[in-house]
């Protein structure tokens, strides 16, 4: 057989094929079989349309892809009336409409790391958010989105300043084609300050009625709904007021005039009413954007919020939304008792793989909350941690239901699992651990580093009071303090993790063993479940003022703890299982 008579399939899950002229006819005749059935089934399909119409009948619902041409402003009713499985995401606590018609969000990022960053958070369509823009240092388009060059303008009034000679020589590689690398310099960050107050200013002229604007890094990940669902409920009335919303960082500490500023990373939200005092007497931002504060300060997040600060009525501070909006990742939010039931809005430094995961993960939670519910704490805790400390958090509860016994849990090498105590009830308690061994309630990881949270140190001569295994002296360090939830080893000394605990990450090779307390976090879930509807209900109450403290985080009088339970008199349990919208609205 020659090559003139073979035919080569060079694509398809299986090995090459090779054809011979023998092959083709039959061949043929299968391919036209297949298409007389294809044929005859679609003019079926087409009659029993027809019929239905003719009889009066409802048409029948045809399932089709979205596509990007479908989602716009105003599409939800059209995405409502899809048979398509894609569309069981926008149920539940994700049924936002028509709240996202108020809502702008700015990406803000550079060209040296917009491929790293962006393309995960298009990757599937969102009418959920309809109102999207994205901002660089170079103007160009990337899947059917325009990519804004937030300096355009504004670089012609600093063209001999330092930073901006990153610009030109971005402009220049992309001009001529060339690959520009992916890391970030200090220039990048610098030249990043900039671009701020023009984005801000592009945004509000473009559009001008909308009731939020808010502005987030490209390697953070917003949980969408339950942040425009807290903005609508709590700062109902953005359109007047001048709301300045986020993780409230320290700027300039000087007590005579203490600044902060929320932070870019974390994501914070402007009013719709603040943007009128800045603009009310600057239209087309002029003054703001030439601001020397820009020039001054090396950050452009702690710019604005000081160009924020000078606006009559404000403090300094962001006006709300600290212990919801979180400036690092997965792995350093904090867990405490008080904010179990806070709601998460934010993360920042979000690699793309965790950024598709935490999405998968949103679309599969959201839909089993109430409308009025949304992401908190302890959903990520329970259901985002990795899954020795989650599988093990469960294995103890577990363990300590009645006729269940206990098991060892531990990672890498064998720990010694102490006795039990039985209790009333049938529940159990350990007994307090001897010298060179550590109990079951204490799960240990090594080479994992989860930063402890309000931390006490015991060095080397405190842990010798425990005994030579430092290791289960530092569990019995911890064991003295009521309030700890964890602590972490490293080769000189045990530090504690008080009034929270954080989930951490791999510290190869840096040897840094980290321990959670079980017994302890397991008593935070059962005293303050998470999924139960009245605690979430009862946590969005102003009394509680979950987000809505003005300035800084409060490790002690934001949130629930277990004597607000106790003293939740049994009638008040029907409250806000409807959660009117009201709820948390600040005045």
């Amino acid at each position: 057989m020659s090559e003139e008579d073979a035919e080569y399939i060079p694509l398809g899950p299986q090995e090459y094929s090779i054809i011979t002229e023998q092959r083709k006819s039959g061949r043929r005749r299968r391919t036209l079989w297949i298409r007389v059935v294809i044929v005859s089934l679609a003019l079926s399909f087409a009659a029993l349309i027809l019929w239905n119409i003719q009889s009066g009948d409802k048409p029948l619902s045809i399932s089709r892809p979205l596509s990007l041409l479908d989602f716009g402003p105003g599409t939800y009713q059209a995405l409502a009336s899809y048979d398509d499985e894609r569309a069981q995401i926008y149920r539940g606590a994700a049924s936002i409409r028509p709240l996202n018609e108020k809502m702008v969000l700015m990406y803000k990022t550079g060209h040296s790391v917009i491929y790293n960053r962006l393309p995960m958070h298009f990757v599937e369509v969102r009418p959920d958010i309809p109102h999207r823009l994205i901002y660089s240092d170079v103007a160009f388009r990337m899947a059917g989105f325009e990519v804004i060059d937030a300096l355009a303008n504004f670089s012609k009034s600093h063209s001999d300043m330092n930073e901006f000679s990153e610009y030109r020589r971005l402009q220049a590689a992309r001009a001529d084609g060339m690959p520009i690398r992916g890391d970030t310099t200090q220039v990048d960050w610098d030249l990043d300050r900039f671009k701020f107050a023009p984005l801000t200013t592009h945004a509000w002229k473009t559009f001008p009625n909308a009731t939020w604007y808010i502005t987030v890094d490209g390697d953070s990940y917003l949980f969408w709904s339950t942040l425009v669902r807290w903005l609508d409920r709590s700062f109902g009335d953005g359109q007047t007021r001048p709301w300045y919303l986020g993780y409230d960082e320290v700027g300039d500490p000087n007590p005579k005039r203490p600044r902060y500023f929320a932070h870019g990373g974390a994501g914070y939200a402007m009013s719709q009413g603040l943007l009128q005092q800045i603009y009310t007497n600057d239209p087309d931002g002029e003054k703001f954007i030439n601001d020397k504060r820009f020039d001054d300060i090396r950050c452009g997040d702690c710019a604005i919020g000081d160009y924020i600060a000078d606006l009559p009525g404000h403090n300094g501070h962001t006006d709300g939304g600290a212990d919801l909006f979180h400036h690092d990742g997965l792995d350093k939010v904090i867990f405490r008792p008080r904010l179990w039931h806070t709601y998460v809005l934010s993360l920042h430094h979000v690699a793309a793989d965790t950024n598709n995961m935490l999405r998968q993960w949103e679309k599969s939670f959201l839909p089993t909350l109430p409308e009025w519910d949304g992401v908190r704490q302890c959903d990520l805790f329970l259901g985002l941690a990795p899954a020795l400390l989650r599988e093990g958090l469960q294995s103890y509860i577990k363990a300590h239901e009645p006729n269940v016994s206990t098991t060892t849990l531990v990672r890498g090498r064998a720990v010694v699992r102490q006795d039990e105590t039985d209790v009333g009830g049938g529940g159990h308690l350990n007994e307090a651990p001897s010298p060179g061994s550590i109990p079951a309630r204490t799960l240990v990881m090594e080479d994992w580093r989860a930063e402890p949270v309000d931390k006490i140190v015991c060095d080397e001569d405190c842990l010798k009071k425990y005994g030579r295994d430092f290791n289960a002296s530092c569990d019995m360090a911890c064991d003295a303090q009521q309030n700890c939830y964890g602590w972490e080893l490293n080769y000189r000394s045990c530090t504690l993790a008080i009034n929270g605990w954080r989930i951490g990450s791999s510290s190869s090779p840096f040897h840094i063993t980290t321990a959670w307390r079980l017994d302890r976090i397991a008593a935070v879930q059962s005293a303050m479940p998470c999924l139960d509807t009245r605690w979430r209900a009862r946590a969005d109450l102003p009394r509680y003022k979950m987000g809505l403290k003005v300035g800084r985080a409060d490790q002690v009088d934001t949130g629930l703890n277990e004597e607000s339970w106790r003293t939740w008199k049994v009638e008040e349990q029907s409250v806000s299982l409807t959660a009117p919208a009201t709820i948390g609205r600040r005045h």
